[in-house]
């Protein structure tokens, strides 16, 4: 795991060893969680195209029982899930309703990392940390040709 603290931001990236659910294949994986986007956490994962970008509440709640965001047809979601001998978090990578694989990753390492985004940003306290100077000038920034 490493910090990185810089004026207002800092950002969490955690390495997660992940096993594929159909062939046992190995990939190196990171989350990143940083605080000047307080609600979501990005998932990458060895050799896959894109990361996955879902809510940090959704990784947390699928720690107990199964927990998803739902995404666009063009974008990718996120299952999480604990595994059936509770030793493992599955992450289950959608788009739209095609599930496009499974990986596994220690529950417990899951757990110590999600435990970190807490302690850089508490649950509930990522209103706070929201730039609305900047969302209100993007929202208004949209609606100019």
């Amino acid at each position: 795991m490493t910090e990185n603290e810089t004026d207002k931001t800092a950002e969490i990236a955690c390495y997660l060893p992940l096993w594929d659910e159909a062939t046992d294949e190995f990939h190196n994986g990171w989350m990143t969680y940083r605080a000047a986007d307080p609600y979501f956490v990005h998932l990458e994962i060895e050799d896959w195209s894109a990361p996955v970008v879902a809510p940090r509440h959704v990784l947390a709640d699928g720690m107990a029982a199964l927990a998803e965001c739902l995404s666009k047809p063009d974008r990718t979601g996120l299952r999480v899930q604990p595994s059936s001998d509770g030793k493992h978090t599955l992450l289950g990578i959608t788009q739209g309703d095609l599930l496009l694989g499974v990986v596994r990753t220690p529950a417990a390492l899951m757990t110590g990392h999600l435990d970190r985004l807490d302690e850089l940003v508490p649950t509930g306290g990522e209103m706070a940390l929201i730039d609305w100077d900047a969302v209100i000038a993007n929202l208004l920034a949209r609606d100019r040709p």
